[in-house]
């Protein structure tokens, strides 16, 4: 019955009801309306409306007992909005206040206000495909509403949806002026991994109007992930001098200084950011290892060791965090310390603790714990010998069933096929299978000599008739400097664990350099110099030793234990590169070639061998050292040309290139 045809008595109650009701007075208001004894005469709609509300507020019904038909009658929600819906978000039942905006968006449409805070719980409840279904309804009947295309990107990212949130962007023909709505297109872009798009969104932005630091952040963060280096550090810069900051400005704005500049100030710049960063953000662990990091490669190890340690204990369980921080203390000289956090990566990180065996090992036996060193370099001998086939043969045949399973970054691939002989016969996709064919074969003839030392034998079948061409140039080689031994420079390309093999099989007095613990327990070590477990100063002793008693020393120029190691920059890009061989060289008078093992046609094995220049009568250290890295990089480079199998592309000169 309408309140209007009710006596005065009983509207005059149920008044008093509903103003008790919405002054939060739930069971005044249920008493008053209870007190009523006319059997005949019953609320209005409204009333009806807020003393069911008021039961679910006392605990007595729940929910559901408001349904479409009575917010219908109603007419209106604003009771059920200002008494329910918003306490029930602010205590956290948002499922239960999303239910009732439903009814309301049933009841009375097109309730767009409603439709859009229950997307926006849902979405704070994880069910996705619901809110985003309601704000896409919603963007169909106001598509020009900015917080709505907002929520249908940020919505469709949260659900892991992101190539349609990198579509719905693309899709958008002018830029807004909205900066949230912005700032999720960029993300949009930048999850998706479409960086040259992120860029380009980026770059049609007006950045002298830009007041949100993470929308800034993200400008930079989008033109150095394109590699656009100079923009992000001109726009970076920019918005610091107008204060616009904050972490995520500071950390890709320390990265675009590191990744893409020359010279010492790459370190400079990139450590001061990332400092300022990690003030802002203390807990950033993202900036805390990053500063750490490019501090140990800057050589500032003892300033990188607490970065690092905090980065630790912020996240145990990340195998390559543990393993710089490791490294630090090595070369700080605390071996004990960083024997354990090398034991402690290998057990966080079991399946692939594999290539930290060497770390460990090293750092025992410098530690005192040679023994133990030297059992558990066996015991990783022996594990990987059992997965090895029955012959050499065999097993180099199987690994082209393996390629399309290797990882290697798209970066290095790319600069590989750039750097390619114009007769070059391979398309892309066959250039790349070859590439990754050429990288498992060094690695396993790397795991034959060490595994099968019995067996060695079966890979140096694999030799090409061209060892009388190698004994001639080692004579060669000698004869430029009588007594003084040689140089036999070379680098991380080829199957370049073969050469020392190959050397031994002619019988040439040779030592060689490499990153193998000296506890290994093959015929394989036994003319190591092992900058595993030796220091730098160690490492060059031995060196200058050997080249003193006559002998052919192996050294890869493009190799580095130390995360510090020098750059320079050879075909677009930083690579290791030592001027310690040429150095040497010129200092004891030794003659010096650059030498690698190369794959020929059949799986033959072969070499590439040139002689790089002596010193010239008073030439000084320094323009001999640029004449021999000179000679040296063209040698490289035309190697680089050869087959695809030959690039190895691990290591040494693809080290920074990701």
């Amino acid at each position: 019955m309408d309140i209007a045809l009710l006596p005065n008595e009983a509207a005059q109650r149920f008044a008093q009801a509903a103003n008790a009701i919405r002054k939060g007075r739930w069971r005044e208001g249920l008493d008053l309306a209870a007190s009523l004894s006319m059997p005949d005469v019953g609320p209005g709609p409204e009333t009806f409306v807020l003393l069911t509300l008021a039961r679910i507020r006392l605990g007595e019904a729940t929910v559901s007992s408001i349904n479409t038909d009575m917010v219908r009658a109603a007419g209106q929600s604003a009771d059920l909005r200002r008494l329910l819906v918003t306490p029930l978000i602010q205590n956290q039942c948002l499922e239960e206040a999303a239910d009732v905006l439903a009814t309301i968006a049933l009841a009375l449409p097109p309730a767009r206000a409603e439709r859009q805070q229950r997307a926006g719980l849902l979405a704070r409840v994880s069910r996705w495909d619901e809110a985003i279904a309601l704000i896409d309804d919603l963007l169909v009947e106001c598509e020009d509403d900015i917080s709505l295309r907002t929520s249908q990107i940020q919505y469709r990212l949260s659900a892991g949806r992101q190539k349609e949130a990198g579509a719905i962007t693309r899709a958008m023909e002018h830029v807004p002026g909205d900066e949230r709505l912005v700032n999720v297109m960029l993300l949009s872009l930048l999850r998706e991994r479409d960086y040259d798009g992120a860029a380009t969104l980026a770059t049609r932005l007006d950045t002298s109007r830009i007041e949100s630091p993470l929308l800034a952040g993200n400008i930079v963060q989008a033109l150095f992930r394109a590699r656009h280096y100079d923009a992000a550090i001109a726009a970076g810069e920019a918005f610091v001098l107008l204060g616009i900051d904050g972490p995520v400005l500071r950390s890709h704005l320390a990265q675009a200084w590191y990744e893409g500049q020359q010279g010492d100030q790459r370190f400079g710049k990139a450590i001061a950011h990332l400092e300022v960063g990690v003030r802002q953000q203390p807990e950033n662990l993202r900036m805390v290892s990053l500063l750490g990091q490019v501090l140990l490669r800057n050589g500032n190890t003892r300033r990188a060791l607490p970065y690092l340690e905090q980065a630790v204990a912020m996240q145990p369980a990340m195998a390559e965090l543990r393993a710089l921080y490791a490294r630090a203390l090595k070369q700080l000289g605390d071996y004990m310390a960083a024997a354990e956090q090398f034991e402690a990566v290998m057990r966080n990180s079991p399946q692939s603790s594999g290539r930290w065996h060497r770390y460990v090992a090293g750092a025992m036996a410098q530690a005192g714990r040679v023994e133990e060193a030297g059992d558990l370099f066996d015991a990783w001998v022996a594990q990987r010998s059992a997965t090895l086939p029955a012959s050499f043969d065999a097993g180099l045949a199987a690994l082209w069933n393996r390629v399309d399973d290797v990882h290697i970054p798209e970066a290095r691939l790319n600069w590989a096929w750039g750097l390619r002989s114009p007769d070059c016969p391979h398309d892309r996709a066959e250039f790349d299978r070859r590439a990754k064919w050429g990288h498992l074969a060094d690695l396993y003839l790397l795991d034959w000599l060490e595994c099968r030392d019995d067996q060695v034998d079966e890979a140096m079948q694999h030799l090409s008739e061209e060892l009388e061409h190698v004994e001639a140039f080692i004579i060669e080689a000698r004869a430029r400097a009588p007594g003084k031994g040689v140089v036999f420079a070379s680098a991380h390309v080829g199957a370049m664990y073969f050469g020392p093999l190959a050397l031994e099989l002619i019988g040439a007095r040779s030592r060689w350099v490499a990153s193998t613990p000296s506890v290994a327990r093959t015929a394989y070590t036994e003319n190591l110099i092992s900058t595993s477990d030796q220091t730098d100063t160690q490492v060059a002793r031995a060196f200058m030793q050997s080249l003193r008693q006559d002998y052919i020393v192996v050294i890869a120029a493009d190799g580095a234990i130390n995360l510090a190691a020098p750059r320079i920059t050879f075909e677009g890009w930083d690579i290791t590169f030592s001027e310690f061989a040429a150095r040497t060289a010129h200092r004891m008078g030794s003659s010096s070639a650059f030498v690698a093992p190369v794959w020929r046609d059949d799986n033959r094995l072969g070499f590439v061998l040139e002689h790089l220049p002596m010193p010239d009568d008073g030439e000084t250290a320094d323009d001999y050292a640029q004449r021999w890295r000179s000679a040296y990089l063209r040698c490289l480079r035309a190697f680089l040309a050869t087959k695809p199998e030959n690039l190895r592309i691990a290591g040494g000169i693809w080290r920074h290139i990701r």
